[in-house]
């Protein structure tokens, strides 16, 4: 087995024993604030989602949102204006190297948007390690318990699950 086989296993069981270990007993914040968003660099480079969101949620502050994108394709527009991760950022157990990425995985966002298919074990574990207050996705049986909501949406189409999310939060009274 490759160096590189051995860390995706060791990542793979780190991500699974989390998994195990976690209970969901969060309680949504009283208001949104702060807004995390984990993305692929595929949605990310051809899509602008915080635009279509904040017009969504009423928010005019770009500071109330911070994203990091998980660079699977080298992308330079991505890069040099987000903050990206790759699989380089992550030793041997699944341990966060990078200082971008403990930082985002630290700070506890009120909402935590992923975006990302459930295919990748880096961004999973990004979204398990989170201290995010309350956590939306879309819905994955794998990760019913990670998540505080999840909707339902055919294909990966932003749009319709920025609408529903919008509604929901409204209706929550979150913003």
């Amino acid at each position: 087995m490759s160096f590189l086989g051995l860390k995706m296993k060791s990542t793979i069981q780190t991500l699974e024993k989390q998994l195990g270990k976690l209970k969901n007993d969060n309680v949504p914040p009283n208001k949104i604030n702060k807004i995390g968003i984990l993305a692929d660099s595929r949605l990310f480079g051809s899509y602008d989602i915080t635009r279509n969101l904040r017009q969504k949620l009423g928010i005019s502050n770009e500071k109330q949102i911070e994203i990091i994108i998980y660079e699977n394709l080298k992308d330079d527009f991505v890069t040099q204006h987000y903050s990206v991760f790759s699989e380089k950022d992550f030793g041997m157990y699944g341990k966060i190297k990078a200082s971008n990425v403990k930082s985002f995985v630290e700070d506890e966002f009120d909402l935590l948007i992923n975006y990302c298919s459930h295919d990748s074990v880096y961004t999973n574990l990004v979204l398990v390690k989170s201290k995010a207050k309350f956590k939306v996705g879309f819905l994955d049986e794998t990760y019913r318990d990670v998540y505080d909501f999840t909707i339902e949406i055919e294909g990966n189409k932003v749009d319709v699950f920025n609408d529903e999310l919008a509604k929901y939060i409204k209706i929550l009274k979150l913003v």
